[in-house]
């Protein structure tokens, strides 16, 4: 069993009421995990998001939590920033102009103008509480931009350093599946049917139904996701934990009399 530093990763879980998971490329290992992730997040009640640039296909068919995914990142918050220096603005200000809204920014007597191309508006989709970050964030392109805001969770199997991100989780010995299979127990998330078939297909996908890229933690993950996978069996009560009147129909140890047991004949 891997035994990862999860500390700054759980803290940041625990407070959290929502969740980004962002997957930058399209493989059944990444989806895999982030759709893992995502529904054992939405099991501890934390509202999940999960965004992928490109669309799925048939290959990933199997993968549940196929609704939490999708290829848009979108958000209700608008963002308008300005490259220009903060201790020359006097006050900012909106008005409403027939229904439209005017945001008004003052500068100080004898700044410089604000001019157009230093403003910079952003529709910002990393506004969780959480975000989860499955590798580099260069294949988002122009999205990668969402990484300037926002609690960032970095996990990949490439080493690499990301300034934005809170806490960092990087094994180069593992795919995504086979981290997130020791992670989610680590911060307190639940392994179920659903979330353990994922990571499994995504774990088989990656190595090549463990042919390939292995070590024996991929096959304990194997083992892990194997057992999360299987329906739990009713186990049947104990004599003594039966109501006494169900003793006799189920086929049990029969009801005692007031008569003396029969002596022995020899």
């Amino acid at each position: 069993m891997k035994n990862y530093n999860v500390t700054d990763i759980k803290n940041l879980v625990d407070t959290a009421k929502t969740a980004l998971v962002v997957s930058p490329q399209l493989n059944v290992d990444s989806i895999g995990a982030a759709l893992g992730l995502a529904l054992a997040l939405k099991k501890r009640g934390i509202e999940t998001k999960v965004y992928c640039p490109q669309k799925t296909d048939q290959n990933y068919s199997k993968l549940s939590g196929l609704e939490l995914l999708s290829d848009v990142i979108s958000s209700s918050d608008l963002v308008v920033s300005l490259d220009y220096p903060l201790d020359q603005i006097e006050q900012v200000s909106y008005n409403d102009d027939g229904g439209r809204l005017n945001l008004v920014v003052k500068t100080k007597a004898n700044a410089p103008k604000v001019e157009s191309n230093k403003i910079i508006i952003n529709n910002d989709g990393s506004n969780a509480d959480v975000c989860f970050m499955l590798g580099d964030e260069a294949a988002l392109g122009n999205n990668s931009a969402i990484t300037a805001k926002g609690n960032w969770i970095f996990v990949s199997p490439t080493q690499a350093s990301k300034a934005w991100a809170k806490a960092s989780l990087i094994d180069p010995d593992a795919p995504f599946s086979e981290i997130f299979t020791f992670l989610l127990p680590m911060i307190g998330l639940e392994l179920d049917i659903d979330s353990g078939k994922n990571l499994l297909i995504g774990l088989r996908v990656a190595t090549q139904s463990f042919s390939v890229n292995v070590s024996p933690e991929s096959f304990e993950a194997g083992a892990v996701c194997l057992r999360a996978t299987q329906p739990e069996t009713p186990s049947t009560p104990a004599i003594n934990q039966m109501p006494i009147e169900n003793v006799e129909k189920s086929g049990g140890m029969p009801l005692g009399t007031n008569k003396p047991n029969p002596t022995p004949t020899l």
